[in-house]
């Protein structure tokens, strides 16, 4: 019984780190191709989607740290001001997160 149960909460814990989005393996990119003659900024979500709240805002040529997707949708790490860099292929340091549509991120290789 005691087998089960912690075969049951690791599950539980895979299954939620992967309902976040996070899978490891992070990387770099930037802020791009953004209209200049519309809002003129990235919306950051607190989850993957339109319908989400959004809590923050990037710009052209803002960096983050990639850590997952979920369909369009991803999951980003960045910085406001403190210390936030990826280092081992995770991030660290003082980091705001949240959700960013795809689209108007490019890796930085």
């Amino acid at each position: 019984m005691k087998k089960w149960i912690g075969v049951f909460f690791l599950l539980l814990s895979f299954h939620s780190t992967a309902e976040a989005g996070y899978r490891g393996g992070c990387y770099m990119a930037a802020v791009v191709g953004l209209n200049p003659y519309g809002d003129n900024f990235l919306a950051v979500r607190t989850g993957p989607g339109s319908r989400y709240p959004m809590i923050d805002e990037l710009h052209t040529g803002d960096r983050v740290i990639v850590c997952g997707s979920r369909g369009y949708w991803r999951r980003i790490f960045y910085s406001r001001g403190g210390y936030c860099a990826l280092k081992y292929g995770e991030p660290v340091g003082e980091c705001a997160r949240g959700w960013a549509y795809g689209r108007y991120l490019r890796p930085l290789w």
